[in-house]
């Protein structure tokens, strides 16, 4: 536990995982609880708990052994901790330095393809390319992020309607950054509301009185960015 505490680049959903399984590892760093146990210790979904056991193992902190019949069990590594470019940025880490793509790019067009040019001077799309496919391939998966509320934070108020109003802020979120662009950070997200005693109302706020926050509260972009940076786990 002492050398996983100092780790950093992760979310407080994964870093709860990672020491809920250190503290239940021997000196060799094995444990074997259940997915169910550690969701118990860490007060996420079980669902919250998968996502973090593949990110732990995609940063080669963890080693899952899959046994036939039996449960699985882990090593904990921390010293051969490493991100890497495969997993997900922490949700509270800044956006990585773009590195400048392989020659020639890999969005480049294929050689044999002549991109004409306007009067201007000006780039034309590539035949078939249309601006209604480039701006789909950009879209939100707003129901399943809406799912992904309700089945995580089934405490908060249920979302029913989903309008044109929650649409478009989903979107714009969603469009704010190549890290929102991702299931796996909008489960680590509602993973931070849930972890959040205020946030859930667990706690007296004003007078006294409890706050407890809502998806449209959650999704209003100036809430968003604070619950991202963790402003309401201190």
């Amino acid at each position: 536990m002492s050398a996983c505490w100092p780790l950093q680049g992760m979310t407080p959903a994964q870093k709860a995982v990672l020491i809920s399984l250190a503290d239940n590892s021997n000196d060799e760093g094995v444990c074997w609880p259940s997915v169910a146990r550690i969701a118990e210790r860490t007060c996420l979904t079980e669902r919250s708990v998968r996502y973090a056991l593949r990110w732990l193992e995609e940063a080669k902190i963890l080693t899952a052994h899959m046994r036939a019949g039996r449960s699985t069990w882990y090593t904990v590594s921390p010293y051969s901790y490493d991100p890497g470019s495969k997993c997900p940025p922490a949700t509270d880490s800044e956006v990585p330095r773009q590195e400048m793509p392989p020659t020639p790019a890999t969005d480049a067009p294929h050689p044999g393809i002549k991109c004409p040019q306007n009067r201007k001077g000006t780039i034309k799309e590539p035949s078939g390319v249309s601006a209604s496919t480039r701006e789909a391939s950009n879209q939100a998966p707003v129901d399943q992020i809406v799912e992904l509320f309700n089945e995580l934070l089934p405490e908060l108020p249920r979302v029913v309607l989903v309008n044109k109003d929650r649409k478009s802020k989903i979107q714009a979120r969603w469009a704010e950054s190549p890290v929102h662009q991702d299931l796996d950070f909008w489960s680590d997200f509602f993973g931070m509301v849930q972890a959040s005693d205020w946030l859930m109302g667990r706690v007296g706020g004003r007078d006294n009185k409890p706050f407890r926050c809502n998806f449209d509260w959650l999704v209003a972009p100036t809430n968003f960015v604070k619950v991202v940076e963790g402003n309401y786990h201190a």
